[in-house]
């Protein structure tokens, strides 16, 4: 038991490390967004948007044509579970304007104070719908998803964000045109696109001990089953 335990405290280890790397990698793409030692153009991100939109405010439930992306969806670390999930049902008229598609960023407007603003990049090829406390962030062609993300997720990023939050009633809260309003460094699209590579790869990683995570955990459950009902 003790090792299959320090085997599953490893693994958890690794993927922590992953998402230190994520945030060391952008600043050594970009660098420091305030001091902005690299030169890049001054913007917002309004200026990479097409389009910012709410989603749907209809009640989810257990049964539903499309499963539908909530604010506990998006993890801090700035990933998408597809976990937990509930469903919803759309009119026709509806699906394209409460719909996600792969490369769009949710942003997650409403939340406790720490947790407020926590963004990711949806990469899924099935149809998901999404809730009202996200914000559905379609970047231009001129930038990438991953480096918006990427800065949503920063440590400046969100230090931003906290300082900029309006709480109400216990909630922290950052609406669409506020996020807009949010400067942010424009570097080359050369240089987001490389950047997105490089987020691939440790995606890639990630998968792996994600899925070696769950196979510590399902070994640990089985040995410790079989060490206190006396079948080892």
């Amino acid at each position: 038991l003790d090792k299959a335990d320090a085997l599953r405290r490893k693994r958890r280890e690794a993927l922590a490390l992953l998402d230190t790397l994520t945030q060391s990698i952008f600043v050594e793409m970009f660098g420091d967004p305030v001091s902005n030692p690299k030169g890049w153009a001054l913007g917002t991100i309004g200026d990479m948007l097409e389009s910012a939109n709410y989603g749907t405010s209809a009640k989810a439930g257990a049964d539903g044509a499309y499963p539908i992306l909530r604010m506990g969806n998006v993890t801090y670390s700035g990933s998408i579970k597809i976990d937990d999930l509930k469903f919803i049902d759309l009119a026709e008229k509806d699906v394209g304007k409460y719909t996600v598609r792969k490369g769009d960023v949710l942003f997650n407007r409403t939340n406790s104070a720490d947790l407020v603003g926590k963004s990711a990049v949806f990469n899924q090829d099935k149809v998901f719908a999404f809730a009202g406390y996200l914000v559905r962030a379609r970047v231009t062609g001129k930038h990438t998803p991953e480096y918006l993300s990427g800065y949503l997720n920063s440590i400046h990023g969100k230090a931003i964000l906290r300082n900029m939050a309006k709480s109400i009633v216990g909630m922290a809260n950052i609406n669409a045109k506020e996020m807009q309003r949010i400067k942010i460094l424009l570097p080359p699209k050369a240089e987001q696109e490389r950047y997105s590579v490089v987020l691939s790869n440790i995606g890639d990683r990630r998968d792996i001990l994600t899925t070696s995570l769950r196979v510590q955990e399902s070994l640990f459950a089985s040995l410790q089953f079989g060490a206190f009902s006396g079948a080892l």
